[in-house]
């Protein structure tokens, strides 16, 4: 490893380190692929789910067309894969680390607001159940575009599945939606995948940014831009993730919207969630904050507004469920709720026929009360 570098060949340097990074990122091989699970969860049905459900209709489905499919497609046994740029690298302050989650020294379990000393930069208001084993879950997620202060910073919204206990050996896999400037160069909210086996010290990455997600659709791609999002106080997007591990190959299988596979991460990548169901379930919002000029950020989480405000107001995960080991979508239960700093951003749980275990997330960042 080169340090100290001097300042007449930093920036050749940086391009040789560059230019061998983008042909590790785009020079990925598939030893075998899986087109389909062994098996999917099943609704477990009760009485009372045979009552009529109440219509959706001032709903929208989430539009899964991506931009570049209006001039073409995929052809036969290929997969659309998003070409790593040298301006994509030159954005990130540690070539070898693009892609990566940056500034997670500590899982945020062990974070407690009033201890200053051990703040991570990341802020969350998220909901949770740990009495696994669980094989998986599968939510709604409403569609926001939230405003991110700086390119360091990013607004996430997200479903995690972890494995194991809170330290160097955790496991997870994430997917959801965010805006994250740095990684993508843009504002835009974009669905999103991540996996670590080690607590994110040297494991896993961003969408397909480094071997382990093995991708079999040729329509969608992690990292592409969701299109239409809520309106406040008008339409509302949502679209709906389901993970869960196959119960024949240990494989965690991630699919949209109920029609659409999107690919596996493969059991062998993992320690914990190898061979096991998840310890951790986890939705809900994070922000990475910064603290330009020692202030708090203004990056807002979801749309921007408080849980108090409700429907078509503040985002929202509807339809929660997690998925037992007998492969069954079931309610959670005993969820628990953390949230980093409620003047900045809160939650509010509930449950009701139409959108069963539900909860409004969110906030401004910095205002009167959170500075």
């Amino acid at each position: 490893m080169v340090t100290n570098i001097v300042e007449p060949i930093a920036g050749k340097v940086k391009n040789q380190q560059i230019e061998l990074r983008l042909k590790q990122l785009n020079k990925q091989a598939l030893k075998s692929l899986e087109m389909t699970p062994s098996s999917y969860p099943h609704e477990v049905l009760t009485e009372e789910d045979n009552a009529p459900t109440p219509s959706n209709d001032e709903e929208q489905p989430e539009n899964t067309v991506q931009p570049w499919q209006l001039v073409g497609e995929c052809p036969e046994n290929t997969i659309p894969i998003k070409r790593i740029t040298k301006e994509d690298l030159l954005r990130e302050d540690n070539i070898k680390n693009h892609g990566n989650k940056s500034n997670i020294s500590q899982p945020h379990q062990f974070y407690h607001p009033k201890d200053t000393t051990n703040y991570s930069g990341h802020e969350y208001a998220i909901t949770s159940v740990s009495d696994g084993p669980y094989r998986g879950t599968k939510a709604q997620i409403n569609v926001w575009k939230p405003r991110v202060q700086e390119v360091g910073e990013s607004s996430i919204s997200q479903i995690s599945i972890i494995g194991g206990k809170f330290d160097a050996g955790l496991n997870s896999i994430q997917a959801g939606s965010h805006v994250h400037p740095a990684l993508y160069g843009d504002d835009n909210p974009r669905f999103f995948i991540y996996w670590t086996r080690d607590n994110y010290q040297n494991t896993g990455c961003y969408n397909l940014r480094c071997p382990g997600f093995v991708q079999i659709n040729k329509k969608l791609t992690p990292g592409y831009l969701l299109t239409p999002i809520s309106t406040y106080n008008g339409p509302q997007v949502k679209f709906t993730i389901q993970m869960w591990k196959d119960p024949k190959t240990g494989n965690w299988w991630l699919q949209l919207n109920d029609q659409e596979l999107i690919g596996y991460w493969p059991k062998e990548i993992f320690t914990n969630l190898a061979d096991e169901g998840a310890s951790v379930i986890e939705w809900g919002g994070e922000v990475v904050n910064k603290k330009k000029d020692g202030q708090h950020t203004t990056t807002e989480m979801g749309s921007g507004h408080f849980p108090s405000e409700g429907f078509g107001k503040a985002s929202s995960f509807e339809v929660i469920k997690i998925i037992d080991m007998n492969n069954g979508l079931i309610d959670p239960v005993k969820v628990k709720t953390l949230v980093s700093r409620p003047a900045c951003y809160d939650i509010k749980t509930g449950y009701d026929k139409k959108y069963e275990v539900f909860f409004y997330y969110g906030g401004p960042g910095r205002n009167p009360n959170c500075s």
